[in-house]
């Protein structure tokens, strides 16, 4: 697959970097709820309500996907500028920072640093598009979507690592909850030393270079594209509907029952481990039984209905078996959405419209939290049944539109 020993270190290089970026992305997952909705922490003063630390913590979610919002198209303009190595450094170097600022917040109970430091993270956490196009550049085109392959597996257990260790770690008794943080600070410190080491440069400089602007143009002119924009439209109703359910679930299971870090990363864990099995085997073997069409129908009818479901357990117990149908349809929907994407896009436009799918999840993971955190506040049940229903509005646009999507775009 590789040209040479030179060639498959760097791999492996890139690997590691992917695995250890994710597990700091789903680190928050179990950490930040029950942390910000213990009464006895002094994040708030004492007269704030459930409605003003809901609210606060969609803030903390949505920051993280605006500044990935913008962060994603800077790295890549830099990478294609000074080259994948530097930028590597420079991204790793800078969420080393972002986590260490994030654990100090939490020691000093501190809503302002924390903030600081989920913007930083937030920033710097476009390195699946520069691991992607570092693997690009490893590969030629025979072996290039084995190498992907390999890429998702193994940043998925680092998705399953992320929520395990934060769960773990983020007892307020241990250093007053930071550990989760400092341990992420210290992987990505790791992560740094391993790229400054082992990282060889093979990116070439392109005789046209990415420019930021060049980059929300390509946006504009995917959207341009009826087909692709009814799949990306698709997408993003999707992902606003599963970051309902993402990133609200620990709070949901912190107001409901009292959850802790340990049991939410436990799950989040076991979700990961779902998810990586949808999308690494399970989901392959069902393409070759099943149409696309009507891959993507049931992942966004079973998703809607598992999320509502989500919400009338009165026991722990049913969710490790509700839980394994909400991930069967989240990971049905994106990954064939991404699939549908692809296979409706030019050779020649497959980056744009890769990056266009970006940034709708990232609108996702933006607009999603700041809605649900006010719901939240309101009544926990709303903001898991707001993501089933607009999930659920996915499959009707999806089927309403799905006549007008069977022409390859140009």
């Amino acid at each position: 697959m590789f040209k040479s020993p030179r060639h498959f270190r760097t791999f492996l290089t890139v690997l590691f970097t992917y695995a250890f970026d994710l597990i700091g992305f789903s680190i928050v997952f179990p950490v930040l709820a029950p942390l910000l909705l213990n009464p006895t922490l002094q994040f708030f003063s004492e007269a704030s309500g459930v409605e003003v630390r809901t609210t606060v913590l969609g803030l903390l979610f949505s920051v993280f996907g605006l500044a990935q919002f913008f962060g994603a198209p800077i790295t890549g303009v830099l990478a294609d500028h000074f080259g994948r190595y530097k930028t590597f450094l420079l991204s790793i170097g800078l969420s080393v920072i972002g986590y260490g600022v994030m654990a100090a917040s939490i020691y000093a109970q501190s809503l302002v640093w924390l903030f600081i430091g989920r913007i930083v993270t937030g920033f710097c956490s476009g390195n699946f598009a520069l691991a992607q196009a570092a693997t690009a550049d490893l590969t030629d085109a025979k072996h290039r979507s084995k190498a992907f392959g390999i890429l998702l597996g193994v940043g998925g257990l680092g998705f399953v690592a992320g929520p395990w260790f934060g769960g773990k770690l983020a007892n307020p008794d241990w250093l007053s909850g930071s550990g989760a943080f400092l341990f992420a600070a210290v992987v990505a410190f790791i992560n740094f030393l391993v790229v400054l080491f082992f990282y060889s440069e093979i990116w070439k400089r392109k005789s046209e270079e990415a420019t930021l602007a060049k980059t929300f143009k390509d946006l504009h002119f995917v959207f341009r594209h009826s087909i692709l924009r009814k799949i990306l439209t698709t997408y993003l109703l999707f992902s606003l509907g599963w970051s309902f359910f993402l990133m609200f679930a620990p709070t949901y299971l912190v107001q409901k029952f009292q959850m802790g870090p340990d049991l939410i990363g436990d799950i989040y864990a076991y979700m990961a481990i779902w998810w990586f099995f949808m999308s690494m085997f399970l989901n392959e073997e069902l393409r070759g039984v099943f149409s696309l069409r009507l891959l993507i129908a049931a992942g966004l009818l079973i998703a809607s209905v598992g999320v509502a479901v989500f919400v009338a357990p009165a026991t722990l117990w049913p969710y490790w078996v509700i839980l394994p149908v909400v991930i069967i349809g989240g990971a049905l929907s994106w990954v064939n959405l991404n699939t549908k994407l692809s296979l409706h896009t030019s050779d020649e436009m497959q980056g744009r419209a890769m990056g266009a799918g970006s940034a709708m999840w990232s609108v996702g993971q933006t607009v999603s939290p700041i809605a649900a955190g006010v719901l939240a506040g309101w009544n926990l049940y709303a903001p898991l049944l707001t993501g089933a229903l607009i999930i659920f509005i996915a499959l009707i646009y999806y089927l309403v539109n799905y006549g007008t999507m069977q022409k390859p775009s140009s």
